[in-house]
């Protein structure tokens, strides 16, 4: 019998993503976010794994980033109702 994966449960808060993404100027790099995540400190390393495997190369706005973090999320296979962005 083959064992079925439980889904992947996300440990980082919406609040650990808002202080990794505080401050940025848009549009912005996938870099500049990948940088300015790493260098605020304290980002937690879910956050940092998942900013790693952003799709797009650059944002536009606040809003599109926090929609490519939730398509990686998705992606992973976390559910929808358990995304923390």
């Amino acid at each position: 019998m083959v064992a079925v994966p439980s889904p992947v449960k996300p440990h980082a808060a919406k609040q650990d993503y808002q202080r990794a993404f505080a401050g940025f100027h848009y549009p912005i790099s996938r870099d500049a976010v990948i940088r300015g995540a790493r260098d605020k400190g304290g980002v937690d390393r879910e956050v940092a794994a998942v900013v790693g495997r952003l799709p797009r190369s650059r944002f536009q706005s606040l809003e599109e980033l926090q929609e490519s973090v939730r398509e990686v999320y998705l992606a992973l296979g976390v559910h929808q109702e358990q995304l923390p962005i």
